[in-house]
């Protein structure tokens, strides 16, 4: 009785581990970054994490059900870039249910186990060469030594812009800091980080625009706006800009003026007492000395002289 109870328990025990690696297996499959890029309406590109360079096989099915796949060979994008995709037929064959599912794997291993898919989320090759160009629709020139930051426009066009401190929200931090990581991007970015990349900007962006028909938009005055007042030395801002035809535009600012002490520079003359030595240089007082002389040589004279004439 010891021993089947033991048996029934390494068993369980064993089923158990069974059980959880086939869930971390597909736990971990489910991780796999995997973009869809809608080329047209019957046209999607998927892009893998990790299998950018190199084949793979991919299957789609409506259940998750992974017994009876009919895998397909991986192809190739425009820039050399392994994908899986759905054409006009597989869109019939598989995504006119309500639940479609993918399976991807290389010669050894398993890349995605049965992940849902939705063609609906997919983000248009369109919507990310948009989100690409932000910033260059309508344009601005500023440096530190203007008073006012020059619109880029057409004459006969009316601006209007709004200013947020880039520090007033958690959203306007992240906002700069995906514009800022998006703009190093090169030919050495892979694709999967520049669509990552590209889809979370357009998110955060059409969740932060203004609307168009909102009344808070200042009017730009012979296309020249007025940089915030008590801007901080290195405060960013985020600037949004429309025209009187409804597009809209972001442009992010560096605020380098700083706070100036004007010091008014004053001459001091010191004025000095010095003890001079007597030269004499005026003769009045040399003139009136001599007198004293000769008028105590007469009193001498005229003294001896009369005791002359005493003894006599």
């Amino acid at each position: 009785m010891g021993k089947t109870k033991s048996k029934i328990l390494v068993i369980t025990a064993l089923v158990a581990i069974m059980l959880i690696s086939i869930l971390q297996v597909k736990s971990l499959a489910a991780t796999t970054d995997m973009m869809v890029i809608k080329e047209n309406d019957n046209q999607y590109l998927i892009y893998v994490d990790g299998l950018l360079n190199q084949n793979f096989e991919f299957a789609f099915s409506n259940t998750e059900d992974a017994s009876n796949l009919d895998y397909i060979v991986s192809a190739t994008d425009n820039n050399g870039n392994s994908i899986a995709y759905v054409d006009e037929a597989l869109k019939q064959e598989y995504f006119t249910a309500e639940n479609t599912y993918v399976w991807v794997q290389t010669e050894d291993k398993v890349i995605i186990d049965g992940e849902k898919i939705d063609l609906n989320t997919a983000k248009s090759a369109q919507e990310l060469d948009l989100i690409k160009n932000i910033t260059k629709n309508i344009t601005v020139e500023s440096s530190a030594e203007q008073e006012k930051i020059k619109i880029n426009g057409e004459e006969g066009t009316d601006y209007y812009y709004k200013f947020y401190v880039a520090s007033s929200s958690k959203e306007y931090n992240r906002l700069l800091t995906l514009v800022d990581e998006i703009s190093k991007y090169d030919e050495e970015t892979d694709v999967i980080t520049k669509l990552k990349g590209y889809s979370e900007l357009q998110e955060l962006y059409n969740s932060l625009v203004p609307s168009v028909n909102d009344e808070n938009w200042i009017k730009a005055e012979n296309m020249e706006i007025t940089k915030p007042y008590g801007a901080k030395e290195d405060e960013q801002y985020i600037l949004w800009l429309k025209d009187s035809n409804g597009n809209i535009d972001v442009q992010f600012l560096t605020a380098y003026e700083k706070e100036v002490t004007l010091v008014e520079k004053v001459e001091k003359t010191e004025e000095v007492t010095v003890a001079l030595p007597v030269t004499y240089d005026n003769t009045t007082g040399l003139v009136i000395a001599l007198v004293v002389i000769v008028v105590a040589i007469i009193a001498i004279i005229a003294f001896k002289l009369i005791s002359k004439k005493r003894r006599a």
